[in-house]
């Protein structure tokens, strides 16, 4: 080879070795940067470092951990169990696994208190076993395993006192206390005092009459009444009913196109007191109007012509306690309630545009949202809710609803129009199946296949389930029979009641069905559905107007324009009345009561008036 070759060649061997030593020099020194890089990102440990890293050294060896880090970091910004879940099994051997933990807990225990069971409870503790909130979880699981000690107060105080992180614990020990209040101070006699303004007319009869008629209800009641000195001084006997009149005239307000006309104005005043400190435990006040030219001078408008109205509204708020202690704080809400379900220790609210809460109402004196559902259309026209199974229905004007909750999240599952099955009025689960009544009569709806069956074509206003078999109203007779009988329009029995006294409403509970509507309410066992059997009926004229009705631990509880009244265990009269004012709505949460008034909620203790209840311990 020519030394002119010879150089040429070890020319090219020094070029590309100096090529590939600058290639090796650049890749070091990039290799350099970006160790540096990661380590200033790792230093830093924000999301911000970690998108400037990616974004400069998407190639790095470093670059999957940064995508890691980064997941890490939005979900410990917005941490759920969903999200780290979804985490887990994208790094399943991450180191930052462990770290997550402890911003889970919450979210975690959020989630085992909106499923709101035992299980749920001991889920959470087999992930969070020593964590802040283990003890409040076992004090839960506890007592929904033990299913609330069945009511017992005695049971109750023991476990308020092991178990004061619990969400129960606070109401489990007002429970025992208010049930060892009724078995010291309950009994049924009642001092009545009089208070009657002097300047009314016919004073003296108008007392002796308020006196026969208090003296009758009081009888009716199994209460006896010993009549106090005149005055309002407090004293001389554990309850006392004040009972305090006075008459006036009056211009009455111009009514549109009309001239103010003068008026007498006769308003009595009834007052439940606690005799010793003169605290007021109820009140209720009745008022009687009379045109001023149909009064008679130096007459009581209580004998006039307008006083039958009066005498039919007027009424004893009895008790044989203070009943009080029994009603929690009543909470208002947004929007019109038109409707509640209780469940356990919760509570579903339907407002009148289709939307629901669902409330924890484990200690009611801290309710806490636990899900919404909102429909997203502002029909006005939805009037009942039900808990069918795992699912809620609402029904009314725009048909029928189910809605699921998952995750703590409520969704639309199946949607029945009112094109499809009409307006309506009630539903009733049997099976797997839905029976719903309303416009369009009876429909049978399998939830599996989404199919209906035509039963029933009347017009039928309120069902309820008993087992196997359906009680149903239709306004003037109460029916008894089961599915596959309705489709042939066959039932079991009928009780022709009349539209006087209209059954439109159904309740069963325990094998009792409640019947309400505007002539009273009927208590009927169906324990044997071909066999149904009434055990109690109140007319209105005894009760009132009654709205719905419930059952709990073998009491039967009405609400209306009265109040809460609790049956007596004859089923033949009201024992007492709760003074929680005008109520459209009650059901059963366990051993509480849960009442709406289309504004809001309050919540009752039942405990005190339960068959089995006994004196809590002194503990």
């Amino acid at each position: 080879m020519s030394t002119c070759v010879q150089s040429s060649v070890r020319r090219r061997l020094r070029a590309v070795f100096l090529h590939y030593s600058f290639f090796a020099i650049a890749c070091a020194a990039l290799a350099g940067c970006a160790g540096g890089a990661w380590n200033r990102a790792v230093d830093e440990d924000t999301p911000a470092a970690y998108y400037r890293f990616l974004r400069d050294h998407a190639e790095s060896k470093h670059a999957s951990e940064a995508r890691e880090r980064l997941e890490y970091h939005k979900l410990l910004a917005n941490p759920s169990l969903a999200a780290f879940e979804s985490f887990r099994k994208r790094h399943p051997q991450s180191a930052l696994l462990a770290s997550l933990k402890p911003a889970l807990e919450q979210p975690a225990f959020d989630l085992a208190r909106t499923r709101g069971t035992a299980s749920a409870y001991r889920e959470f503790l087999s992930e969070f076993p020593d964590g802040p909130l283990a003890a409040r979880a076992i004090g839960n699981a506890t007592y929904l395993e033990a299913r609330a000690f069945l009511g017992d107060p005695a049971r109750l105080a023991d476990f308020a006192r092991i178990h004061p992180e619990s969400d129960f614990a606070a109401e489990a020990k007002r429970t025992a206390e208010t049930v060892a209040a009724r078995a010291r101070t309950g009994h049924d006699r009642l001092g009545v005092r009089f208070v009657i303004d002097p300047s009314t007319p016919e004073a003296r009869r108008v007392r002796q009459t308020l006196e026969a008629r208090i003296r009758e209800l009081a009888l009716r009641a199994g209460i006896q009444i010993s009549v106090l000195p005149d005055g309002p001084q407090a004293g001389g006997s554990d309850l006392v009913l004040e009972v305090a009149h006075q008459e006036e005239a009056l211009a009455s307000p111009p009514e549109s196109g009309r001239l103010a006309q003068p008026i007498v104005l006769g308003l009595t005043r009834l007052a439940l007191k606690d005799g010793g400190s003169g605290r007021t435990i109820s009140e209720r006040q009745f008022e009687i109007r009379v045109e001023d030219k149909a009064h008679v001078p130096g007459t009581s408008v209580l004998f006039s012509a307008a006083a039958p109205r009066y005498w039919q509204d007027f009424f004893v708020p009895f008790a044989r306690w203070n009943n009080d202690r029994t009603i929690r704080p009543a909470f208002a809400l947004d929007r019109p309630v038109v409707d509640v379900e209780g469940m356990g220790d919760r509570s579903v609210v339907l407002y009148e545009n289709g939307d629901f809460d669902l409330f924890d109402l484990a200690d009611p004196h801290a309710p806490v949202k636990l899900a919404a559902y909102v429909r997203g259309e502002n029909f006005k026209k939805w009037s009942g809710v039900r808990v069918v199974g795992q699912r809620v229905a609402i029904f009314g004007e725009e048909g029928l609803e189910l809605v699921r909750f998952e995750q703590g999240r409520a969704t639309r599952e199946r949607t029945w129009s009112r094109g499809e099955i009409g307006r309506v009025l009630g539903i009733a689960p049997v099976g797997g199946e839905l029976v719903v009544v309303g416009a369009k009569g009876m429909q049978i709806i399998d939830l599996e296949k989404g199919t209906i069956r035509r039963a029933m074509r009347r017009v039928i206003q309120g069902i309820d389930a008993a087992g196997p078999a359906l009680v149903f109203a239709d306004g003037e007779s109460i029916f008894v029979s089961k599915p596959d009988l309705v489709v042939d329009e066959r039932v079991i029995a009928q009780m022709k009641l009349g539209r006087t006294f209209g059954p439109n409403h159904v309740r069963v509970i325990d094998r009792t069905a409640i019947v309400t509507g505007p002539g009273g309410a009927l208590v009927i066992d169906v324990s044997v559905a071909e066999r149904p059997r009434v055990v109690g009926k109140l007319y209105s004229r005894e009760i009132g107007e009654v709205s719905d009705a419930t059952r709990i631990d073998g009491r039967i509880y009405l609400v209306g324009q009265r109040g809460l009244q609790v049956l007596n265990r004859k089923l033949d009269g009201v024992e007492e009345t709760v003074d929680v004012g005008a109520r459209t709505r009650v059901s059963a949460m366990g051993r509480h009561l849960v009442t709406a008034d289309g504004r809001g909620l309050q919540v009752v203790d039942a405990s005190p008036w339960a068959v089995h209840s006994m004196p809590a311990s002194a503990e």
